[in-house]
């Protein structure tokens, strides 16, 4: 019996020593990945180098992270990687529109002809029912007027409800 719980022991300290051995031999060369959203591409690049990793530049986009900073990478943070690994990063091109024309008090369709003819796409249009607005005036805007953004939410009037009349 003795034998027995003896040889058990050994094979089971054998397993465990092995599972040791291999998860500190595997994890020891690796490596967190940081996140680099909004670090411009010097402090990024210099993060990644401190951690044994290398930057590579996959484009450009539109976003609402300011303009030269980082706006999506390629690993997301957390990520657990190999040294010498490459770290994808998408930069901001900043806002696609620096700021909206001023739409209130207009008819709905003369402000989508603006927005049109400056390529600002209409993200919601809201149609509520006003007492002090006639129906199909832009009652309010998002982004406010002078904000930037991608794209715009409108709020327009329908009038007043029948029964109010």
């Amino acid at each position: 019996m003795n034998k027995i719980l003896y040889i058990a022991g050994a094979i089971l300290g054998g397993f465990l020593a092995g599972y040791l051995f291999l998860t500190l031999f595997i994890s020891s060369g690796t490596i967190e990945v940081p996140d680099l959203r909004g670090k411009d591409i010097v402090q990024a690049n210099h993060i990644l180098k401190e951690k044994g990793l290398y930057i590579r530049i996959d484009g450009e986009e539109y976003s609402d992270t300011p303009k030269g900073t980082v706006s999506r990478q390629s690993l997301p943070a957390g990520t657990k990687v190999k040294k010498g690994r490459e770290v994808g990063v998408i930069i901001s091109k900043g806002l696609k529109f620096t700021f909206f024309p001023d739409l209130r008090g207009l008819p709905y369709e003369e402000a989508e002809k603006i927005l049109n003819e400056k390529g600002i796409p209409i993200e919601k249009v809201i149609r509520i029912y006003s007492n002090k607005y006639p129906e199909n005036i832009v009652i309010a805007q998002s982004p406010e007027p002078q904000q930037g953004g991608k794209a715009i939410k409108l709020i327009v009037s329908l009038g007043e409800r029948e029964e109010e009349k």
